[in-house]
């Protein structure tokens, strides 16, 4: 049987799903590492340009800083690393929701209700990383006694994750309705 150029471009998609998937589990242990070395240093551009000005030092700083916040000081995992964690948690959970969405695709029966369960699991996802961001600006509002932090990252991140729960809940109630009008079919031949 001949893939389609859906099913084509699923498999592609479900590669670099899983490869992302991997790569965000391998980095989550590394969260207290990196949340200390930031504590640390004014800025990120500063722990990036250290003295020594080699790209390597601030992968090898955090590896380093992963180990020490790990196994030698445990009181690392303060509030960042948990908002951290949690976001990488959500992040893992859209990740894999995603890759069974794409091997219903890959079967060639993708209006499944398991799939609409996959895509309200990610919403869920997307709305508590959501939650979790608007926790860190306001505790870093909090902190900081200024602006500053509205200038972040971290400020794109509440309505993007927003919006991209309410996408994954459309296209659930979507999947879901195609599945019931797909479970009608088959029953009335």
């Amino acid at each position: 049987m001949e893939k389609t150029a859906v099913q084509r471009l699923a498999r592609v998609l479900q590669g670099m799903v899983v490869v992302v998937f991997t790569l965000n589990l391998l980095c989550l242990p590394l969260v207290p590492g990196a949340v200390a070395f930031w504590q640390e240093h004014e800025s990120i551009w500063e722990w990036v340009s250290h003295e020594s000005g080699d790209g390597l030092f601030w992968v090898t700083m955090i590896f380093a800083g992963a180990f020490y916040g790990i196994f030698l000081e445990p009181s690392l995992l303060t509030a960042w690393s948990l908002l951290f964690w949690i976001c990488g948690a959500c992040t893992a959970v859209i990740l894999w929701q995603a890759k069974k969405v794409l091997d219903t695709i890959l079967a060639g029966s993708p209006f499944r209700t398991s799939n609409a369960r996959a895509l309200n699991r990610a919403a869920i996802s997307c709305w508590v990383t959501s939650g979790a961001a608007m926790v860190k600006l306001v505790l870093w509002l909090w902190i900081e006694k200024n602006p500053a932090p509205l200038c972040t990252y971290t400020t794109l991140f509440i309505p993007g994750f927003l919006m991209a729960g309410l996408l994954f809940q459309v296209m659930s109630a979507l999947f879901r309705q195609a599945a019931e009008l797909k479970e009608d079919q088959d029953l009335t031949i």
